[in-house]
């Protein structure tokens, strides 16, 4: 196996010092712990809604692929729980719930996006 040291490129010290920063992220008040379903879920979530689309708790099953609608689902409620998503019921039919991203997530984004920005500086 090669030596991470000697072939270490300019981008991979870069991302291991953003890997570096982000882990510290859990560390701060007000920021909850994820795990990696959760984490891919809520990235997944923030994507979609960025990008102007409605989700709702239906289509968010779908959307881990290497995750069950059941694990999806329970995950959502984890997310919920620790204050990272809201679920607005549909104004024409109170069965659909459409996923909304909170301050919470936002904050949290906005944390790693601070530590990106320092990675990349040299």
């Amino acid at each position: 196996m090669p030596n991470m040291t000697r072939t270490t490129t300019k981008h991979s010290k870069a991302y291991l010092r953003f890997l570096s920063l982000a882990a510290a992220i859990y560390d701060l008040p007000g920021i909850p712990h994820l795990d990696s379903t959760e984490e891919k879920l809520l990235n997944l979530l923030a994507l979609n809604i960025n990008s102007g689309q409605k989700v709702n708790v239906l289509e968010a099953m779908n959307l881990v692929p290497d995750a069950s609608p059941a694990t999806v689902h329970r995950r959502l409620k984890t997310l919920r729980k620790k204050n990272m998503i809201t679920l607005n019921v549909d104004a024409i039919d109170n069965r659909i719930k459409y996923i909304e991203i909170t301050d919470v997530a936002v904050e949290y984004f906005t944390k790693l996006g601070q530590c990106l920005s320092l990675a990349s500086k040299t």
